[in-house]
């Protein structure tokens, strides 16, 4: 049976993401889509407070959707930061800005890259495969 791109599966049901990009509005679009998949999200308009929150949970979110620029930190060292101590997290990394050329020197890379603007299947899509990734790494 197919289901619709925009209906909640069960793997999402419960699958914490947390989003985070420095333009309230493309960050809550962004959220929004996630959610509409049915995932718990969280949007987050700074890194180091998403930094701080994802350390301190008991059950840290699956998946991390970052923009490149997000104020206070980059999102490649959000998630280096944040990548030692919770190895099972999965990351999105967002950027209309980031070239690919100029991501790949970085030390840091993540799961997967997705430029601006993106189509919400794919944003899905990118999520779905992420959090798939991260259930058959903590089994």
């Amino acid at each position: 049976m197919n289901v619709p791109a925009n209906c909640p599966s069960a793997e999402s049901a419960g699958t914490v993401v947390f989003v985070v990009d420095d333009n309230p509005l493309l960050g809550e679009i962004t959220r929004q889509l996630i959610a509409s998949a049915g995932y718990q999200t969280k949007l987050f308009d700074k890194g180091l407070p998403a930094r701080a929150e994802m350390l301190a949970m008991q059950s840290p979110p699956v998946v991390l959707v970052t923009d490149f620029d997000i104020g206070d930190i980059t999102g490649l060292d959000l998630i280096g930061e944040v990548r030692s101590k919770l190895p099972h997290l999965k990351t999105l990394l967002v950027s209309g800005t980031a070239q690919p050329g100029v991501l790949a020197l970085h030390p840091v890379q993540p799961d997967q890259f997705l430029a601006k603007p993106f189509r919400a299947d794919a944003l899905i899509g990118a999520v779905d495969r992420l959090a798939a990734e991260a259930r058959g790494a903590a089994v």
